[in-house]
This record gives C-alpha cells, sequence and structure tokens, in this order.
C-alpha cells in the first residue's frame, strides 16, 4: 500500500473517533445544564474548542453548540472534522468499500444541512447530537460488515485507538484538574457521574461498584479495566495488536520503532500504580500521552511522511 493511502485511512479514522467521542461529551454536558446541574460552564467548553480563545461572556448553551458543531471557521469544529474524513476517505476509495465512502459522504451532506442547524436553534440540542452519533454508529457498524481485513484495515484500527487514547487522557486529565480528583459535596458526585456517561462507563461502573461514586475507581477503571473498551489499557491492546499485523509490510527499522514507542507506553501504564495521589495520576496521564505522540510520530516519519491534514 503506498503510504500516502495508508496515511489517508489513519487519518480518516482519526477524525470520525474524535468527532464520536466529542459528540458523546457535548451531549452529556446539555443535558447535565438542563437538569440543573452545570458542573461546566459553556465559556469553558468554547475555550477549549477553540484553541483557548476567550469567548464573549454568558455565552448560551445553543451558540457553543453551533459554534463547535457547524462553524467551518473553527478548526476544531465537527462539520471540519467530517470533511477532512471524507477527503481523506476520497483519497483512498481504491481501498475501502464502496459502502464506507458512501457513509462518509451522506454523513457530510447531512452535517451540512441547514435544517439540522434550525433544528439546534430551535432548542432541540438532543436530538440533533442523537442524530450525528447515530451517523458515527452508522460508520462504526459499516466498517465491522464490510471493510476487508487487509493492510488498510490495520491503518484504520491504528489511527482509531491512538485517538480514542488521547481523547480519554485528556477528558480524564480536565475531570481530574475541575474537582481534585475527589468528592466534596453533590455537585462532584454528579460530575463524575456525566464523566462516566460521556465515556460511556456508566453502566459498567454500577455493574462493578454498586452505584458508589468514587473517583479512585473511576480512575481505576478508565486506565485498566481490560473489559471496558474506552479504557486506556484496553486501547493501548488493540493498538498493539493492529501495529502487530502490519509487521509484514513494514521495513524492519520502521516497525522496530513502532513496536518499542508502543511498547513503552504500554510499560508506563503497566508499572505505574498512582493511587488516589492527583499529582502523580497527571503525570502518569501526561506520560502516557507523550508517548502516544511518539507512537504518532514514528508512523509520520517511517510509515507517511509529514503532511498536513
Amino acid at each position: 500500500m503506498l503510504s500516502r493511502v495508508a496515511e489517508n485511512i489513519f487519518w480518516m479514522s482519526r477524525y470520525i473517533e474524535r468527532t464520536n467521542i466529542q459528540l458523546r461529551i457535548l451531549r452529556t454536558y446539555y443535558i447535565a445544564s438542563q437538569d440543573g446541574v452545570p458542573f461546566v460552564k459553556w465559556d469553558d467548553v468554547f475555550r477549549y474548542y477553540n484553541q483557548g480563545m476567550p469567548a464573549e461572556k454568558n455565552m448560551s448553551a445553543n451558540e457553543v453548540l453551533n459554534f463547535i458543531l457547524f462553524d467551518r471557521d473553527n478548526e476544531s469544529s465537527v462539520v471540519n472534522n467530517i470533511f477532512r474524513a471524507r477527503e481523506n476517505a476520497r483519497s483512498a476509495q481504491d481501498h475501502i468499500t464502496k459502502e464506507l465512502w458512501q457513509c462518509l459522504n451522506d454523513y457530510y451532506h447531512f452535517i451540512k444541512d441547514k435544517a439540522l442547524q434550525k433544528q439546534l436553534n430551535l432548542g432541540d440540542p438532543v436530538s440533533v447530537l442523537d442524530q450525528l452519533i447515530k451517523q458515527c454508529m452508522l460508520y462504526y457498524g459499516i466498517i465491522d460488515i464490510s471493510m476487508f481485513r487487509s493492510e488498510g484495515f490495520n491503518y484504520l484500527n491504528t489511527g482509531k485507538y491512538i485517538e480514542r487514547l488521547l481523547q480519554i487522557i485528556n477528558s480524564l486529565n480536565m475531570q481530574i484538574v475541575r474537582t481534585n480528583g475527589e468528592i466534596k459535596d453533590s455537585m462532584d458526585i454528579v460530575s463524575w457521574r456525566y464523566f462516566l456517561v460521556s465515556i460511556s462507563g456508566y453502566e459498567y461502573y454500577l455493574k462493578s461498584h454498586s452505584g458508589t461514586v468514587n473517583p479512585a475507581l473511576i480512575f481505576k477503571q478508565v486506565l485498566y479495566e481490560m473489559h471496558f473498551p474506552h479504557s486506556i489499557a484496553y486501547s493501548i491492546g488493540q493498538l498493539n495488536r493492529y501495529a502487530l499485523r502490519l509487521k509484514p509490510e513494514s521495513l524492519e527499522e520502521s516497525f522496530d520503532k513502532l513496536e518499542f514507542s508502543i511498547g513503552k507506553a504500554a510499560a508506563i501504564l503497566k508499572y505505574n500504580s498512582p493511587g488516589s495521589d492527583i499529582e502523580a495520576q497527571l503525570a502518569l496521564l501526561n506520560s502516557i500521552e507523550s508517548n502516544l505522540i511518539d507512537v504518532v510520530q514514528v508512523f509520520n516519519k517511517y510509515y507517511f511522511g509529514s503532511l498536513v491534514h
């Protein structure tokens, strides 16, 4: 497979995984605000998705959601994610299925539909977010039943799990900072509960811990629980699984670099147990994130070359 095609598939996958996680987080924030427990300010959400630039004072939920979902001038917007995923898919059409290309093309035209933005502005953001999330679920389903299990499938999954890891690490990092990693009042309980909902981890947590909200147990689940598909341990395991499948088509030096960088991230997770120490938790997350960035750099240097996406 040509390096540029592999890169297109890798980034197509990253953009959709990023979109899916962002949409679920935004949906959780909005529902929390409607339930009267706005543990995150919309001004802060705007700042995060606007590269740290401050928001206008007292921006409404709808204003922030419009900016994040539909604003083409916002580099981090969902519509731009979908556009870039579609363009990468277009460049790799000979190596993905017709159904997958059609899915991404339909998603792009769907999010551009002015009726969707009108629906948001008329006060129905949850339905809009649900429709966009369903488009992501359709994408995942089409990959599962139609994508051939060849080299492109392996690049698709390495991109997917790298992006998932980076997004989950960032989300957990912000949650720890937001609550200082503890529960001081009822608002902190709600905050941790909604955090689990945002990463599809609340039901799993309840099955294991009988409804007791404990930040240390949540941290343990998100980092180490191999049966939880959004955990760091599970995602690193899957990243390693699909990277190993690239070995037959890789140059020896390239694969050695890739295997070492992923193995280093896995070792950092395996041999560190920060417990409930906040500084140690944040240091561990930052260390894993730094090593994942090294993995991306290995892909760029030894598999793709450096291109703008």
